[in-house]
């Protein structure tokens, strides 16, 4: 007989599928710990435990007084993008814009499969973007995700949210980032990414490598970036 999860974890796991149905928008306040535990049939103690949880993990927030609130929704260049160095140690964050190239069923690689725990060759979902600033090609996103968990995404959903993924996921797919994991290297332009980018062959570029986590630290996006630094810094806040 399988083992039950402790009464704190399913409380947990009924919270996100309320999150995951959009009974709860980002920014929204959950009920009280009080009502929670009405509706659920438990303790407050079990509920504020399942909450808890949800904080730690960056789904849920709280404000002193307030009450827990439903987290914004991390999307790729909102907390991380490109920066102009200022006076003072100040910095201009500048807003990146997408330009959507493909949008495709491919196989998953070996390391693809690896970090989104995958068998080698899974069938999955590849979006290749241009990201520009003040028109100027800055960066090259390589996206992949599984098409088990986001069949039916295509470049005209893409499109509709003007190419804000992570909220796309949420809203159409159910599928919430809380959190990302970043492996950061210098690598020079190889020629693909040079005739995309329109730099010379060889151009030292910043190389970011991207997991995005739902709920339950389950991998559901790997990102592999390539960015220009002649002009602008990579920032990142977090």
């Amino acid at each position: 007989m399988p083992r039950r999860l402790p009464l704190y974890q399913q409380i947990k796991g009924l919270l996100i599928e309320a999150l995951e149905s959009g009974e709860w928008l980002h920014d929204d306040v959950l009920p009280s710990e009080f009502e929670l535990a009405d509706r659920f049939g438990v303790s407050q103690g079990t509920v504020r435990k399942a909450l808890d949880a949800l904080v730690g993990e960056r789904v849920l927030y709280r404000r002193q007084g307030k009450g827990t609130f439903v987290s914004p929704y991390q999307d790729e260049w909102e907390r991380t993008g490109f920066v102009v160095p200022g006076f003072g140690g100040r910095v201009l964050i500048e807003p990146v814009l997408p330009e959507l190239l493909t949008c495709m069923r491919a196989n998953a690689s070996e390391e693809v499969a690896a970090a989104l725990r995958l068998r080698r060759g899974a069938s999955v979902i590849f979006v290749k973007r241009l990201m520009r600033l003040n028109g100027q090609v800055m960066a090259m996103d390589d996206v992949v995700l599984p098409a088990e968990l986001f069949d039916g995404l295509d470049s005209r959903k893409i499109r509709q949210v003007g190419g804000a993924l992570y909220e796309l996921y949420h809203r159409v797919f159910g599928v919430r980032v809380v959190r990302t994991t970043e492996q950061i290297r210098a690598e020079p332009a190889a020629a693909d990414e040079a005739r995309l980018m329109g730099v010379e062959r060889g151009t030292p570029l910043l190389c970011v490598t991207r997991v995005a986590y739902a709920a339950e630290q389950r991998p559901v996006e790997w990102r592999r970036s390539w960015m220009c630094t002649d002009k602008y810094a990579y920032g990142s806040e977090s």
